[in-house]
């Protein structure tokens, strides 16, 4: 008889930063059992409005821990989709009184009821987000939607917590102390700094495939060119520094600032600014090969972001705007630099900078990897296990010994 999973997880659809997270859990001897709610571009080429493409990603996020997906179709969360899964979605989260489930975010309204039944039920539930303060005050709401959230998180059996400013958050929303559990954002840091490493010795080859000065400092953005992570604030900022010269500026990514940023270029015949499109995750690791800095001015809407992680993993300082979550958890002095929100005048100052110290740039990138030391998946799957020996002690049995092995 096949036995019960020790935690079921919901999430809204496969990425390359929760796939690795499943396969921890399962090496802890964690039974899991995973659904997503749709496929995403997982297996085939999917839409993706933000980045204004379609694509598929070409690593592999399905295999290595069981898991179903409710719908194989493009992720659709319009409401008439939601009803027509809900039959379905409610009885697998709600069959299984005893074990717990993870939620992975509120992407839903069919995740909100999903949540408020299984509290109701006293159902064992987790959950874990990004949000922060900042990003939470970012977007009006209802008062009703933020009582009802609060009242959903306080009761809550455990709350996962990526970095200190998520932590806050949960803890603004009355959050008890004794339920929350430290799960420390990752990515795949040994794929990307093994392939970085790889690369390096090509770096010359590679900076000419694109058409870059190998010789030239470059400075990086990588992710999707929309408006909160400002793309073209920093491009202003680096002309004003006077940077156009002395050293080069790479978009690596799409959206739907794109064709702005060209006319930019060409307006401003910036001769060493470079924009070379979508990377897919297998070629992610040459962005930090050809960038030296990783920039990110993003807005508070940034609630973490993960390029700063992928960015020290390969051993590149980063400039951030202090309004990106991660920035009190992954970046001090030495290795990188913290822009205040919306001061214009110190990024331009700050890029001119971080220019002036282009010789620290290797020091500062191998301090910024050691501090990726605690952000590793198997740090969130010890975190996981932690919160569930606590909230299901008679089903977890002896999971927190076993991931800390």
């Amino acid at each position: 008889m096949k036995q019960p999973p020790d935690l079921k997880i919901l999430a809204p659809h496969p990425v390359q930063y929760q796939a690795p997270l499943f396969r921890e859990l399962g090496k802890a001897d964690i039974r899991i059992d995973v659904a997503f709610y749709g496929a995403g571009a997982a297996s085939r080429a999917s839409y993706d409005a933000e980045f204004g493409t379609y694509f598929a990603w070409d690593i592999d996020l399905l295999t290595g821990y069981p898991h179903c997906i409710f719908n194989e179709d493009r992720v659709n969360y319009g409401f008439g989709e939601q009803i027509r899964m809900a039959p379905r979605l409610l009885l697998w989260a709600l069959r299984g009184r005893r074990t717990p489930l993870l939620l992975m975010g509120w992407f839903a309204e069919i995740i909100w009821a999903i949540w408020a039944l299984r509290l109701l039920l006293h159902q064992p539930t987790m959950v874990i987000c990004e949000t922060t303060p900042s990003s939470f005050a970012a977007t009006a709401k209802p008062r009703w939607r933020v009582a009802l959230l609060s009242w959903l998180l306080r009761n809550t059996s455990a709350c996962m917590y990526i970095g200190v400013r998520n932590r806050d958050f949960l803890i603004s929303m009355g959050v008890p102390t004794d339920r929350l559990f430290p799960a420390p954002y990752s990515i795949d840091n040994a794929r990307f700094s093994a392939e970085s490493e790889r690369l390096m010795p090509e770096r010359e080859e590679l900076c000419r495939r694109f058409s870059i000065d190998p010789h030239l400092p470059v400075f990086l953005f990588c992710g999707k060119l929309i408006p909160k992570k400002r793309p073209l604030e920093l491009l202003e900022a680096y002309k004003e520094a006077g940077l156009q010269d002395m050293a080069q500026l790479l978009y690596v990514g799409d959206g739907a600032l794109h064709s702005q940023i060209l006319r930019c270029i060409d307006d401003s015949r910036l001769k060493h600014v470079h924009c070379i499109g979508f990377l897919n995750q297998s070629q992610m690791p040459w962005a930090y090969v050809l960038g030296e800095v990783l920039c990110l001015p993003s807005d508070p809407n940034e609630t973490w972001g993960l390029v700063v992680n992928e960015a020290l993993t390969c051993g590149r300082p980063v400039v951030l705007s202090d309004s990106v979550g991660s920035a009190p958890d992954l970046v001090g002095p030495g290795n990188g630099w913290i822009v205040p929100q919306d001061d214009h005048a110190a990024l331009v100052l700050t890029l001119l900078s971080a220019y002036e110290k282009r010789r620290e740039w290797p020091k500062m990138g191998r301090e910024g990897s050691q501090r990726l030391a605690t952000h590793t998946f198997k740090s969130m799957a010890t975190g996981v296990a932690t919160a569930l020996s606590q909230i299901a002690p008679q089903q977890s049995g002896t999971i927190r010994e076993k991931s800390q092995e």
